[in-house]
């Protein structure tokens, strides 16, 4: 079994996009993670009433928007919604190998194949593949591997990738700005985009 270093965060904190807007915006204004752990954990900046599912979701939220620069983070403040959620997409993929693994092996090939769709069995293939082959996916559990593909599919929707129907995810490929498709790619992130936007990234 391979040593790649996988996690099942997602299934505890999927999407996050508002959030995500109000952390990245103070990033972008020049605050440290201190200051910005004061406004969104002790002021509560972020409307959670839980203390500790505010800071869970702060924590996570923190850790992907720190994988984007400042080009990034201001579009995904500033930029149209789809580009927007693109972005978070991205920088969740930056920080999760096996969620964007997932995207490669198998939403990629939803779009380049034009079957367009995600069915259940696909979301259980992909993580029976890792089981088989990563020491630490093999030691979870079914209510893990359960909540971890419910997470998947939540940022499918929430971003606008994928529609739900039924069982069923239906997939499209996104239309983003292509400054952004361009920045991306310059900055060696090309696989992402092909992950995502099924072949040619722009």
């Amino acid at each position: 079994m391979n040593m790649k270093k996988y996690t099942s965060a997602i299934k505890k904190t999927p999407f996050k996009y508002a959030v995500s807007r109000i952390i990245a915006k103070m990033m972008l204004e020049g605050k440290s993670w201190k200051e910005i752990n004061l406004e969104c954990f002790i002021n509560n900046a972020v409307s959670i009433d839980s203390e500790q599912r505010r800071r869970e979701v702060i924590n996570v939220a923190y850790k992907r928007l720190c994988s984007l620069d400042n080009i990034l983070l201001d579009y995904l403040c500033n930029g149209d919604i789809t580009t927007s959620k693109f972005i978070l997409v991205y920088a969740i993929s930056k920080t999760d190998l096996l969620f964007f693994e997932f995207l490669f092996e198998k939403y990629r090939e939803s779009l380049v194949s034009e079957r367009n769709y995600l069915s259940p069995d696909d979301f259980d293939s992909f993580v029976q593949g890792k089981k088989e082959s990563n020491c630490d996916v093999a030691k979870w559990g079914q209510h893990t591997i359960e909540c971890l593909i419910k997470g998947y599919r939540n940022i499918l929707v929430e971003s606008g990738m994928g529609i739900r129907e039924g069982r069923r995810i239906e997939t499209k490929k996104m239309i983003i700005h292509p400054d952004i498709a361009e920045h991306i790619c310059s900055i060696g992130d090309a696989a992402f985009l092909e992950a995502t936007l099924g072949g040619s990234s722009l």
